[in-house]
């Protein structure tokens, strides 16, 4: 009897058939759904464990530390904003935080209704604003693959929600740091004044980094890349621009601002009308020269096979430029900051030192570009000294060499 036709020979072969058949479904539809889980159970909706790492360990990452930093700045500031008015307060710990000395002698101008109900708003929105987008970011990188293009470099709607972000920051520093805002100039809401600046400049850091991160140049990158001296007179342009428009914003709305009596307004008061003129004509003066220098930059030819060189002229205009606007920042800062309208803590002095530093450092750049200058020109007078003396030894020998001819010829005819 053959052997092939016993039941255990049957048993044996479904055994196998069924072991190929699991094999091919467990290969095409994926490993078997858990008990009491549906068959039809999409297995793209969690990712594996190299792809949650991969992800973390991505670009992206970066920038979601810059939300979580975002959302723990504006829940620093809405803290600040809450206890603006000096009656309410989180913690009473002040005089543990700073000492006792800082607090007698810095004088804390309470914030109005308004403008503390305006700076809760911002800074608690953009709170919960970002901790939603930090919660949507881990939720994508560690379970979802359906939203995977939300938060990818490039990502077109990851741009739209910092630029939104950005602007929201943006508009919300200027109110609240202007002589009408809570944390505006010399009314020593300090935590407040830094946390909003903070959650302004890492927006600006975010857009940068996400330039970067989808493949295009950043800003800086950009800006810096401008021949010569185009980066430092950019910088002066903005500094100098926002200065004198903080510096207006004083002059023209310190009376109605502020209330009668307080320490602010009469030192304001005593400012002379000379030192207005004179600081916003600097002001003027210096983002005017800043903008023409930067237009001849942006506007002048670049090429590859064509050095791109000053010309005498031009360089000696920028240098004489850069050594007046020198000069009248130096005073400006001896001026303003020193019991001046830019002395109180705000806008205006640290833009007015922000302006300083950068038409210095302009300056320094300038100068090191002029030296080297000189030094390639002293090198190039040297190597046509080297040249013409070394012409001059050939054409020597070569008369001697002459003469010697002469001679000889000269010889041979008397022979």
């Amino acid at each position: 009897m053959d052997d092939t036709n016993t039941p255990d020979s049957d048993s044996s072969s479904s055994v196998k058939r069924n072991q190929e058949r699991a094999m091919n479904i467990q290969m095409t539809d994926g490993p078997p759904s858990p008990l009491g889980e549906n068959d039809n159970h999409d297995s793209s909706d969690c990712r594996n464990p190299q792809e949650t790492q991969a992800f973390l360990d991505s670009k992206a990452n970066r920038r979601l530390k810059k939300y979580l930093k975002l959302a723990i700045l504006s829940s620093l500031a809405f803290v600040s904003a809450y206890e603006s008015d000096l009656q309410h307060s989180i913690a009473y710990i002040k005089d543990a935080i700073l000492p006792i000395i800082i607090n007698g002698a810095v004088q804390v101008i309470p914030a109005s209704p308004n403008g503390r109900y305006y700076a809760m708003i911002l800074s608690g929105s953009s709170a919960v604003y970002h901790f939603v987008i930090v919660a949507g970011f881990i939720l994508d990188g560690v379970f979802s693959k359906r939203t995977k293009n939300l938060f990818q470099n490039g990502s077109e709607i990851e741009c739209f929600l910092i630029v939104l972000s950005t602007l929201w920051w943006i508009v919300g520093t200027w109110i609240t740091t202007s002589i009408h805002g809570v944390a505006g100039d010399g009314r020593g809401q300090f935590n407040l004044y830094f946390s909003t600046w903070l959650c302004l400049f890492t927006n600006m850091n975010l857009i940068e980094m996400w330039l970067v991160d989808a493949g295009y140049s950043s800003i800086s990158q950009a800006v810096k890349s401008w021949p010569h001296r185009a980066p430092g007179w950019i910088l002066i342009f903005v500094a100098t621009l926002a200065c004198m428009l903080s510096i207006l914003d004083i002059y023209l709305r310190f009376d109605s601002a502020l209330e009668d009596g307080s320490h602010l307004k009469e030192r304001l008061d005593g400012v002379s009308n000379a030192q207005w003129a004179f600081l916003i004509l600097a002001c003027a003066v210096s983002f005017t020269t800043a903008f023409g220098f930067s237009l001849i930059e942006l506007f002048r030819r670049e090429d590859y096979y064509v050095q791109n060189i000053k010309n005498s002229f031009e360089l000696s205009l920028e240098g004489i430029s850069l050594g007046l606007l020198v000069v009248i920042w130096v005073s400006v800062c001896v001026i303003a900051t020193t019991n001046g309208a830019c002395s109180e803590v705000g806008n205006s002095y640290f833009l007015t030192w922000a302006s300083t530093g950068v038409v210095i450092q302009t300056f320094i750049n300038w100068l090191q570009d002029w030296r080297k200058g000189v030094h390639e020109i002293i090198l190039q007078q040297y190597r046509e000294y080297r040249e013409s003396q070394a012409r001059a030894k050939r054409m020597s020998s070569e008369l001697c060499d002459d003469d010697d001819d002469d001679d000889d010829s000269s010889q041979d005819q008397e022979e």
